[in-house]
C-alpha cells in the first residue's frame, strides 16, 4: 500500500511539473505570437490563441494518459497497452466505468489517477481563461 502511494504520488508531482512547464511554455508562445502578428481581423488573434491552447491542453492531456497507462504497465497491472489505456483514460476523466480494475494492493492508484485528473483539468480551466482573456489584456498594457 505505501508503494502504491509513494508510485502515484511520484508520477502525480512528475506529471503535474511537466503540465505546468508546458503550460508556461504556451503562455509564453501566446505572448511571443500576440508581438508578431499583423491584426488584421478582430477575431483572427483569440482564434488563433484559442487554438493553441486547445492543441497544448491535448498535448498535455495525452502525455498524462499515456504515462499513467506506461506506469500501469511497468508495474504489470494490465496484460497489454489497449487495457492500460482504457483504464487510464476511464481513470483520468474519472468516469471509471468499473468494468476494468486494479488488483488489490493497487487500487489506490485508481484515486490518484482521478485526482490527477480533476487537477489537470484545473489547469486546463486556468489556461483557457487566460487564453480567452490574453488578446485582450496585451492590448490595454
Amino acid at each position: 500500500m505505501f508503494f502504491a502511494l509513494f508510485v502515484g504520488s511520484a508520477m502525480m508531482i512528475g506529471s503535474l511539473g511537466i503540465s505546468i512547464a508546458l503550460f508556461s511554455v504556451a503562455s509564453r508562445m501566446l505572448r511571443w505570437l500576440d508581438h508578431t502578428k499583423a491584426f488584421g481581423y478582430a477575431r483572427l488573434p483569440l482564434f488563433f490563441d484559442l487554438t493553441i491552447a486547445a492543441l497544448w491542453i491535448l498535448l498535455v492531456l495525452t502525455s498524462s494518459v499515456w504515462g499513467w497507462a506506461a506506469l500501469y504497465l511497468s508495474l504489470d497491472l494490465f496484460d497489454g497497452l489497449e487495457p492500460a489505456l482504457y483504464f487510464a483514460i476511464a481513470s483520468f476523466t474519472t468516469v471509471g466505468y468499473g468494468d476494468v480494475v486494479l488488483e488489490p494492493g493497487w487500487r489506490l492508484l485508481a484515486g490518484m489517477t482521478a485526482t490527477h485528473g480533476l487537477l489537470t483539468f484545473g489547469l486546463f480551466t486556468a489556461f483557457l481563461v487566460e487564453a480567452f482573456n490574453f488578446p485582450t489584456r496585451t492590448r490595454r498594457s
